[in-house]
């Protein structure tokens, strides 16, 4: 991966943060290490009482096969979880769960 590729990661990650913040929800960065098992979504959240899990991605990246079965077994679990590659991508998931909740978008 290319010190650009990391950038644009870490931009991401920093705007996808913000965003969740701005519409409301509580949001946790996973910080893989030791101490944290492999594969974790990159941002964990609250959203309206909903547990979200986000694996970030920048264009040409795919979540590996590892990545995929921890968001398999979010869904199982009852969460909602997604490889994003946009913030708009985001943005949809959090205003389908408002559309949900709410049975409108958010203003």
């Amino acid at each position: 991966m290319t010190t650009g590729t990391k950038q644009l990661e870490s931009d991401f990650q920093a705007q996808a943060i913000k965003l969740i913040k701005q519409m409301g929800g509580y949001v946790i960065k996973i910080h893989v290490s030791a101490y944290e098992s492999q594969g974790e979504p990159d941002l964990v959240c609250c959203y309206l009482g909903r547990f979200v899990a986000f694996e970030l991605k920048v264009k040409g990246n795919k979540p590996s096969q590892l990545q995929d079965y921890k968001i398999k077994k979010i869904i199982q679990s009852g969460g909602i979880a997604k490889a994003v590659y946009s913030l708009e991508e985001i943005q949809e998931v959090l205003h389908e769960i408002f559309r949900v909740q709410y049975g409108s978008k958010p203003e």
